[in-house]
């Protein structure tokens, strides 16, 4: 087939010189430094974290992330370069441990939620509408620590909250088998495809059969 294939990647594929197992082998590359090299490889698309683009956002108001995340776009644009999409990194936090969108606290729901607004919100500021979802820890590794059926029912409810902040996102999931979760709510691309048609569609005259 004929056409015209873009691709991008994320600035922590430029990795910051260390691994799990030992010291740093070099400096850190600096965040303006990577988006240099976007252009001599070829690329025009960046992904994003949240935090890739808005560092220590927890930390910040609502208004502060909005600004931070304007000043990155500006970056983008001196470089030529355009954000593909921002996924909220919901796994690195102690709230989060137990999942995000199906944890059973209400309060680290809770801060899922919120947090994935603010990513809403970052989206905007770099003017992309494609927020990407890996639901790394939206699971267990002891199948009676949850019940499945509400487990699902609060990840349908989280896709709601997000749509219902902003209509005009479009949601993509990024289903890893098993990853990191022993048992994993979404583990392949059959489950998110069975999970999309578990909402009903909101697009005027559009239906869904």
């Amino acid at each position: 087939m004929a056409g015209i294939f873009r691709f991008s990647f994320g600035p922590w594929n430029i990795h910051s010189g260390a691994d799990p197992f030992g010291p740093s082998v070099r400096r850190s590359i600096p965040f303006n430094r990577k988006l240099e090299c976007y252009g001599k490889l070829g690329f025009t698309g960046v992904q994003f974290h949240d935090d890739d683009a808005v560092p220590d956002m927890n930390s910040l108001s609502p208004q502060q992330i909005v600004r931070k995340a304007a000043a990155v776009k500006r970056q983008l644009d001196a470089h030529g370069l355009h954000a593909e999409f921002v996924a909220p990194r919901l796994w690195e936090d102690k709230r989060t441990i137990d999942g995000a969108y199906t944890a059973n606290d209400s309060k680290c729901r809770a801060y899922a939620l919120e947090r994935s607004k603010r990513c809403v919100d970052i989206a905007n500021a770099l003017d992309t509408d494609l927020i990407v979802l890996w639901l790394a820890r939206e699971g267990t590794y002891v199948r009676e620590a949850k019940d499945s059926k509400v487990a699902v029912e609060r990840l349908l409810e989280a896709i709601d909250v997000i749509l219902d902040y902003d209509a005009r996102i479009r949601i993509a999931i990024e289903p890893k088998p098993n990853e990191p979760m022993d048992h994993a709510y979404l583990p392949t691309a059959g489950h998110a495809v069975a999970l999309a048609y578990r909402r009903p569609c909101r697009c005027p005259g559009v239906s869904q059969s």
